[in-house]
């Protein structure tokens, strides 16, 4: 019976609240059903709480080797490269491996104590770097995993009628797509000064969460803010739609740790513009899958690359099946076996990372807020 012990970064009932179902959490944490037996230690959690086929235990971090050590567990899961690696690591059971996913490449989200997993799972070269840079590991405990998502969601529409809602609810005219926070490193200001370059019937909605105040201030001190809308969120199942609809889905990004967005827009065929940096420039190539701007914190280069995106001709419509193809690279039946067969390997070397826990570790452990 093979079990599997995961520590997320955040309580299950935020990923519910995100919208996970059941089944999606089974999924996400227990890829194709590869483990017997599910168990999440939290120190957020019920005391004792099953979610599908997940048993939530909570926890104090320091207990976290008392509750290992009574279920052997063939590994142990850790979802993010700070807390989660400090926890994890510091509370060892001999003979059972220790596997911590980095997400972030922000160097405050990048602990030390990742140097004493048995394998770290990375999402793109640019937080491969970023852990490189600041810990010391070998390139043999470094095992890339990109983000998954539902190609059968994720892909092109063609729903005249949902369309039609689409142009009444916006406009006619061109429409840009910008997905992401109300975030500096969204770069959403440069997408609006973009507008000014661009002919009056091009318009852009910014998806994503975040304070707007600034951005519409921008706007309306331009001139354009009666061609931009701010949307706090989209329904996911409803996001597709958006992508197929518009013109250019573009995000020209300052940072990214993958860019989930991009992935998804490109399963549905959108034509996407963005920043000509990794990890985006590591699985969209320029011209081919996506147009790359070098400049992207140029708004006259970014206008001219929305105007190349938003015209109907052979060479986008290239574009939007080359998009598709990167696109279905990242399913999540493709991903999950990536991940079952990290965990194989893990598993299956038996000669675990045993060097020795110093003590400012395991006083960020014990000191660690949740």
């Amino acid at each position: 019976m093979k079990k599997i012990v995961i520590v997320p970064s955040d309580p299950i009932h935020a990923y519910i609240k995100e919208g996970f179902s059941e089944h999606q959490l089974n999924d996400y944490f227990n890829p194709q059903d590869y483990f017997d037996e599910v168990y999440c230690l939290s120190p957020w959690q019920e005391p004792f709480q099953r979610i599908g086929n997940i048993l939530c235990i909570k926890a104090h971090p320091r207990n976290f080797s008392k509750i290992i050590m009574k279920i052997r567990p063939d590994v142990v899961r850790g979802y993010d490269g700070c807390k989660c690696a400090d926890w994890l690591t510091v509370n060892r059971v001999a003979g059972i491996p220790i596997v911590i996913s980095a997400h972030d490449k922000r160097s405050s989200w990048i602990s030390d104590s990742l140097k004493y997993a048995d394998g770290v799972i990375y999402i793109s070269n640019a937080v491969r770097d970023a852990i490189t840079e600041k810990v010391d590991i070998e390139a043999e405990r470094l095992y890339m995993l990109p983000n998954s998502i539902n190609t059968d969601v994720f892909s092109p529409k063609s729903d005249s009628a949902y369309f039609s809602m689409l142009n009444t609810k916006y406009g006619s005219g061109k429409h840009i797509l910008h997905v992401g926070r109300k975030a500096v490193e969204k770069n959403l200001d440069t997408v609006i000064r973009a507008l000014t370059f661009l002919a009056p019937e091009y318009s852009c909605l910014f998806v994503g969460k975040g304070n707007t105040s600034y951005y519409e201030s921008l706007a309306k001190s331009l001139g354009v803010a009666d061609r931009c809308f701010f949307i706090q969120s989209i329904a996911n199942e409803e996001l597709p739609y958006y992508y197929s609809w518009c013109d250019c889905m573009c995000t020209p990004s300052l940072t990214e740790g993958f860019g989930i967005v991009f992935i998804e827009a490109a399963a549905c065929g959108a034509v996407i513009v963005t920043s000509d940096i990794i990890p985006m420039n590591e699985y969209l190539t320029n011209g081919e899958s996506a147009i790359l701007v070098k400049d992207f914190q140029n708004p006259q280069k970014i206008a001219a690359a929305i105007s190349l995106a938003s015209e109907k001709n052979v060479a986008n419509s290239n574009i939007k099946r080359a998009a598709r193809q990167v696109g279905l690279k990242f399913s999540k039946n493709n991903i999950s076996q990536y991940e079952i067969d990290i965990y194989k390997r893990i598993i299956s070397q038996n000669t675990y990372n045993v060097k020795n826990r110093t003590l400012r570790t395991l006083r960020k452990v014990w000191l660690y807020p949740y």
